[in-house]
């Protein structure tokens, strides 16, 4: 999704990875730029353009590509497990990312798909911040938006799941601009209403994450590590 057209492809502050034990350490990687991004349209619901047909860009490839060299420059390296969306434009970046650390394939799990935006999809950009700021304002959203709430519920499950399946090991999820943004607010045991006040994930831009993982659970978000769904070479996967 965009949210903006800032796409540099760099990390946030980086260190190296944990120890053997202990908690995963968690990164999120938003996407590089897609086609959506440059059409300045959104595109966040299941179906052909989501899952197959609006993919990265040649410079979002190259982002990606440029992200993973500064996460290997930071300590990152085969050991990473990629776990990403199985839409087209973060499979392509987890791909990329994954190639050049050296990694094994990405995984993919649905919960970290984009926030469903409605009735908005394949509208302009410009709906976001009428989404946005009924999030701030902790009021009712129409026309199909996902809750903020059940998109924290789902991806509070994913990062519990990872901690008690990959403990020491270092894990990035590559994903879109509101599911990780407000991964990161939960992270940082922050309202995840409150998710536009963490600093913009640009495209390609990588950050770790905290240790909060939320409470509740989302409507159908399921339970348990990251899975393998099914991922396929260059976005291709089988639909759930």
């Amino acid at each position: 999704m965009t949210h903006d057209h800032r796409t540099t492809a760099t990390t946030g502050t980086m260190g190296t990875t944990g120890a053997d034990d202990g908690p995963a350490d968690i990164w999120v990687l938003r996407h590089g730029e897609s086609t959506a991004n440059v059409d300045g349209v959104i595109v966040s619901m299941p179906g052909p353009r989501a899952l197959t047909e609006v993919g990265l860009t040649p410079r979002g490839r190259e982002q990606a590509r440029d992200a993973a060299r500064s996460a290997r420059a930071q300590g990152l390296d085969a050991d990473t497990l990629v776990v990403s969306s199985d839409f087209a434009r973060a499979l392509q970046t987890a791909e990329e990312f994954a190639g050049v650390l050296g990694a094994r394939p990405p995984r993919c799990d649905p919960r970290l798909r984009e926030r469903r935006f409605g009735l908005h999809d394949e509208g302009p950009a410009s709906a976001y911040d009428q989404v946005w700021e009924a999030d701030r304002a902790r009021g009712e959203q129409s026309e199909g938006v996902e809750l903020v709430e059940d998109v924290a519920a789902r991806v509070g499950q994913l990062l519990t799941g990872i901690d008690e399946s990959a403990p020491g090991v270092p894990v990035v999820l590559v994903a879109h601009g509101d599911v990780l943004q407000i991964a990161l607010a939960v992270g940082a045991e922050a309202d995840p209403h409150d998710h536009r006040e963490v600093p913009h994930l640009g495209n390609a831009v990588m950050r770790r994450l905290g240790s909060g993982r939320g409470r509740g659970s989302g409507h159908g978000a399921g339970s348990g590590p990251a899975r393998d769904a099914g991922c396929g070479g260059d976005g291709s996967r089988a639909a759930r």
